[in-house]
């Protein structure tokens, strides 16, 4: 990846995957609501990001927001980046939660695996899907299980994990990837001791 290259990422630089991204990539801008004021939960202040998502190269949406929130994100986004001609890419970090049917109402996995969908018609887009001019806009979708934070640590304590820094460390091998490349997807899960 070119260190000319601007970055957006969308989590609280001084927790979990956000954290692990900031020392990757030190001169990153970083929005979220605990880090810098910005309640992306507000559609007043989604739409404000999407508008200045376009002064940047690379946008990461690592942050976990409810209510189908980051695909609404994504949608606002990719919007002002199609309406302005901006060329660049996109990574959103999802869950393998995505895959199983769970049977309950828990809206967690149908709001990732919606997500998900909407991440790989993007990259389709940027292939230049059903007959439709390339998007120049490229989409990668990142699942991995469960991630090593605080609050996966308390939540399921005797479960091994996947180190926020190897996850930072595939999603700068994404973005240096050439600009004719598009990884659509990666899930990762970490294995579990056998009993």
């Amino acid at each position: 990846m070119e260190n000319s290259k601007s970055i957006l990422i969308v989590g609280n630089r001084n927790y979990g995957l956000a954290h692990a991204l900031s020392k990757k990539f030190p001169t990153a801008t970083f929005v979220s609501r605990t880090d810098s004021g910005s309640d992306l939960a507000n559609y007043d202040t989604r739409e404000q990001l999407a508008q200045d998502s376009i002064n940047f190269d690379i946008i990461v949406l690592c942050s976990c927001l409810s209510q189908f929130r980051q695909t609404l994100l994504l949608e606002r986004i990719y919007s002002s980046w199609i309406s302005k001609n901006i060329h660049g890419q996109i990574v959103c970090i999802g869950s393998t939660a995505d895959t199983p049917v769970k049977g309950t109402p828990w809206l967690y996995p149908i709001e990732k695996k919606a997500l998900k969908a909407y991440c790989r018609n993007l990259s389709m887009a940027a292939l230049g899907g059903h007959g439709s001019s390339p998007s120049g806009i490229r989409i990668t979708y990142v699942s991995p299980g469960y991630l090593d934070t605080p609050r996966t640590e308390t939540k399921h304590p005797n479960v091994r994990k996947i180190s926020a820094d190897y996850l930072a460390a595939i999603i700068e091998w994404v973005l240096q990837q050439p600009d004719n490349v598009n990884i659509n997807s990666i899930s990762l899960d970490p294995i579990q001791e056998t009993l």
